[in-house]
């Protein structure tokens, strides 16, 4: 069952109490626990089972009335079993869960002096019984271990694989695992599987426990836990594998015939969210809603995906010479709580060793790039950039972009080959590797945890404990908050020993690495017709008209007439919400353009390029990188010039003339202002023609201003200096515009204030008029701007 979805609007209070009743009689809400731990419970409940029947009690009422030396010589019981429990650890494991399961299930602890007696009976077993207390030797895969493994899979393992995708593959995690310093989890199928149909532990249920009191009990088939000791040293590497934090697939409780009391879930899966319009802008296009971001899949099998790395193409910076390519991989899935942590590797010579090289070749055989023309490798080495931006990306199919890319092989009678969906199991991938260490000799088995290993005691001095913590995944102080996602550190150079490709790793964190000025910022023509058509904002208009309908009906000729009316309040608001509703619409619709740039933007540049039709790309040469930028104050063009002009080649006297005429013109555009109007005309002033502003500061006394203006101009603009020339002397199309605009202005004084003169003119002469009755009488006589009564 996927998450539920928030419902939208506002829910009556009788959803709440229903939903009150429901949780009144689901009762006790039981843990989340994770996969391997309920795999572990089921392995302790087994026994526990077994050990009721023998005694002939029942497993539930037995489990809440059991008394301190009941528990005791349950455990001996267990030794005497089960002969494969041979470490101190898997016992105290076994004392862990229980004691967890007594106080979710049964609501039962024990006190401190109880746990103290069955701890100490615990360790005297432990000595009794002689129980491994010392961890098993763990080996450490060195670079030249890594090579001898490779050569090894590469040119002396006889084994045959379904098809030979199997064998690249193998590889590619190899380089991963020991690149990456990861566990299983972060990138193979983890999830813990339950079958118990061929137990035999299955415990007894009502009847058959009734039977066996009347002499009738079943035959007991005397055989070792078949692969639930999950804390044994033996298993180890597997549980550490499988400790992934999934949910559990099956309620531990029914593992000795008790009903449990089930968490019932009644979210609607098929409830839309009527608030989400955005997805009707193109709904023409399927792959125009496909988010491609790492951690937007459904994450159902929690393995490594297309998805989660991105193959980055960026130009050489030494002419004719190929790009440069590299991968910015991130993992999501960790032991216990999922993390997010991002690693780069970039281009190697080496083919052994190239990680990227092998996820290029399985991500060809799978035709999961996009781009038509990427299918021919050199093409990526030789794109060129279009203008405005530093990276292409080279973007996933979107039946892709969920594809695990370590997979099983199909398990058929008649079937060969690679699974097109199912993950790679992590069982499946730590047989490949344990055969493959002794195919190579090792003395030790050989886990993914020894690649870990190895690359953790080579950066252990070479890298700080902070970015240390981080690539491993292990708890960090206070500054973990702060650091980067992406490891800040090339753990592949390190391990190889090599010099690290600082222009890769500099290119790969930029945040602008894969900014488009060409993205749109605004509606397109056709984007406005469709929010003007939207069923909403249709709805929303007709009932504002209809208030402005009822108002005029009421007796009043403007809508302001009203105001202090219920029709006013409701027709405020219905503006409000209409507004409200196409701003949002108008956010959503250009944040759907804008994923819908950033998905295709780079596909089709790059099939363009190398396409038989020679499609034309350089729609990117109208970006706002590359049009000539123009300026309406001429101080911000000088500051342009001065500050974003490169001074290689300036003496130390015009660096520092340079930054002292900086100050000034900074200084001088602070008392300048740009106004925003509608329809305003475009006045071009180039950096190059704004030299000299500082020189001609007298440019407002050269400035002419008549006394008679023009009947559109607004007195208050006019005597702004700080507006631009053009903007103080701008002409309104209409009258009644220029006293909407003169109206804000006179807002700020009261009806008996006085108000003085912005004409320039008559600010020089210091003129002040007793009211605003008076102002606009002085402004229609004198300077023929007549203003409303």
């Amino acid at each position: 069952m996927g998450p539920a979805r928030r419902k939208t609007g506002r829910l009556p209070p009788s959803f709440y109490r229903q939903q009150r009743e429901e949780l009144a009689a689901q009762g006790k809400t039981g843990p989340n626990s994770a996969a391997n731990t309920t795999k572990s419970l089921n392995s302790v409940l087994k026994k526990w089972g077994e050990h009721c029947r023998e005694l002939e009690y029942d497993p539930r009422l037995f489990l809440k009335e059991a008394q301190v030396p009941d528990f005791k010589i349950f455990w001996k019981w267990t030794l005497d079993r089960y002969k494969r429990v041979d470490a101190a650890s898997s016992l105290n494991n076994y004392w862990r869960v229980l004691k967890m399961h007594l106080l979710d299930k049964a609501d039962r602890d024990f006190d401190q002096r109880e746990r103290r007696d069955i701890r100490n009976y615990i360790n005297l077993l432990i000595k009794q019984y002689s129980l491994r207390t010392l961890p098993k030797k763990k080996p450490v895969i060195g670079l030249d271990d890594l090579y001898l493994l490779l050569y090894t899979h590469w040119a002396l393992d006889d084994a045959t694989f379904t098809d030979e995708r199997q064998r690249v593959q193998v590889a590619t995690g190899i380089l991963a695992a020991v690149f990456f310093g990861c566990r299983p989890c972060s990138l193979f199928d983890t999830r813990v599987k339950f079958d118990d149909s061929n137990d035999s532990d299955e415990p007894l249920g009502p009847k058959a426990l009734a039977s066996a009191r009347n002499g009738r009990m079943d035959s007991f088939e005397d055989k070792v836990d078949g692969g639930h000791d999950t804390e044994t040293e033996r298993n180890r590497d597997i549980v550490m594998a499988m400790d992934s934090g999934c949910e559990a697939d099956s309620d531990p409780t029914k593992i000795y015939g008790i009903d449990s009391d089930s968490d019932s879930d009644n979210d609607n899966d098929n409830d839309s969210d009527s608030d989400s319009d955005s997805s009707s802008v193109y709904a023409d296009d399927r792959d125009s809603d496909t988010d491609d971001d790492c951690d937007a899949g459904p994450e159902e099998t929690r393995s490594f995906l297309y998805r989660h790395f991105t193959i980055i193409i960026v130009a050489n910076g030494t002419p004719g010479k190929p790009n440069l390519v590299f991968m910015k991989a991130t993992l999501l899935h960790t032991k216990g709580e999922d993390n997010t942590r991002g690693f780069v590797d970039g281009e190697d010579d080496d083919p052994l060793f190239s990680l990227l090289d092998h996820l290029i070749s399985l991500a060809l055989y799978d035709d999961a790039f996009e781009a038509k023309s990427a299918k021919t490798v050199e093409n990526m080495f030789w794109v060129k950039m279009p203008p405005g931006k530093k990276s292409l990306t080279l973007k996933w199919k979107r039946d892709a972009l969920n594809l695990p890319v370590f997979r099983e092989k199909l398990r058929g009678v008649a079937e060969t080959g690679t699974s097109p969906k199912e993950p790679l199991r992590a069982g499946t991938w730590i047989s490949y590797l344990k055969r493959l260490g002794e195919k190579a000799g090792f003395q030790h088995s050989f886990t993914q945890y020894g690649l870990r290993r190895g690359l953790l005691n080579v950066i252990n001095n070479k890298a700080p404990a902070s970015v240390r913590d981080q690539t491993f995944d292990h708890q960090q102080g206070a500054v973990g908050y702060y650091l980067d996602q992406e490891v800040r550190f090339d753990t592949k150079a390190c391990c190889l020993g090599r010099p690290s490709n600082e222009v890769v790793q500099k290119m790969a964190r930029l945040a602008s690495l894969t900014a488009d000025a060409s993205a749109p910022t605004e509606l397109s023509a056709e984007q406005k017709a469709k929010l003007a058509i939207h069923p909403k904002v249709t709805k929303l208009r007709e009932r504002n008209k209809a208030l402005t309908e009822r108002i005029r009906r009421a007796g009043y000729r403007a809508v302001k007439d009203a105001q202090g009316t219920s029709l006013f309040k409701k027709k405020k608001r219905a503006e409000a919400r209409l507004n409200a509703t196409k701003k949002r619409l108008r956010i959503d619709m250009i944040a759907q353009a804008r994923k819908r740039h950033f998905r295709k933007a780079d596909t089709i540049t790059f099939d363009a390029q190398f396409s038989a039709e020679k499609v034309s790309y350089a729609s990117a040469g109208d970006t706002p990188h590359a049009k000539p930028f123009t300026y309406n104050i001429p101080e911000r063009a000088e500051v342009v010039r001065l500050v974003c002009s490169p001074g290689e080649d300036l003496t130390d006297r015009q660096r520092f003339r340079r930054r002292i005429q900086a100050i000034e013109v900074r200084t001088a555009l602070c008392h300048r202002r740009e106004a925003q109007r509608r329809g305003r005309p475009k006045v071009i002033i180039k950096p190059e023609e704004s030299e000299g502003v500082l020189d001609d500061s007298d440019e407002g006394m050269k400035i002419d201003f008549p006394m008679v203006c023009r009947p559109t101009q607004c007195p208050f603009c006019l005597g702004n200096e700080s507006l631009p020339y053009h903007h103080r002397v701008y002409e309104y199309a209409k009258p009644h515009q220029m006293m909407n605009e003169a109206g804000k202005h006179l807002k700020r004084f009261a009806p008996a204030d006085e108000v003085p003169c912005p004409h320039p003119m008559c600010k020089t002469a210091g003129l002040v008029l007793p009211s605003i009755v008076a102002f606009k009488n002085h402004t229609a006589m004198v300077h023929k701007i007549f203003l409303r009564a």
